[in-house]
């Protein structure tokens, strides 16, 4: 996995660092080369969420404050990359798979609702279900109706749909929208 690694203190960022390497993942951070908490300042281009990044990792202590060296965690998050933390002491304490997994539902049940509410404004009481899944940056919703609907009603579904993900997610760089019928 390609992880951002972010940590208010030098030592924690380098014993997780290690960890994750050994375990064959690239690691990148938001600092700077003069140290300071955000290389995209000068040039946007150089931050890390710019591109794929598939999680973010804050590295603190249990009884750590945070500081602003923890500000990418703040941009990971609004750009709907999983953030976890990690205590430098123990790093290999719990599987960085299971954290990102955890990670990754938390995000898909906040696009879920937003589309739930979304395409609600339009069904209100007519039944429909909706699942949502990503792979980077794209995110693919499948929206089931338990109704049939004319192409009008579906076309407008959709774009409730594409709607929701969007006001849940600027940074979305592909949304695909199914919508599917039962039919009786």
């Amino acid at each position: 996995m390609k992880i951002l690694l972010v940590a208010d203190h030098p030592d924690d960022a380098r014993a997780v660092e290690a960890a994750l390497t050994v375990d064959g993942h690239t690691v990148t951070t938001c600092n700077d080369r003069f140290g300071g908490p955000c290389r995209g300042v000068a040039h946007l281009d150089d931050c890390p969420l710019e591109s794929s990044v598939d999680l973010a990792v804050v590295a603190r202590s249990p009884h750590g404050r945070r500081g602003i060296e923890e500000m990418g965690s703040v941009c990971a998050a609004r750009h709907r990359v999983g953030v976890v933390e990690i205590d430098p002491s123990v790093p290999d304490d719990r599987s960085i798979y299971d954290l990102a997994d955890a990670a990754e539902h938390e995000i898909c049940l906040g696009y879920t609702r937003t589309v739930d509410e979304a395409v609600r404004e339009l069904l209100v009481e007519q039944p429909f279900q909706v699942q949502v899944g990503r792979r980077d940056r794209d995110v693919h919703v499948q929206v089931q109706l338990g109704f049939e609907a004319t192409a009008v009603m579906v076309s407008a579904i959709a774009d409730r749909a594409r709607a929701g993900v969007r006001r849940h997610d600027h940074f979305a760089q592909v949304i695909d929208v199914s919508v599917r019928q039962s039919h009786c």
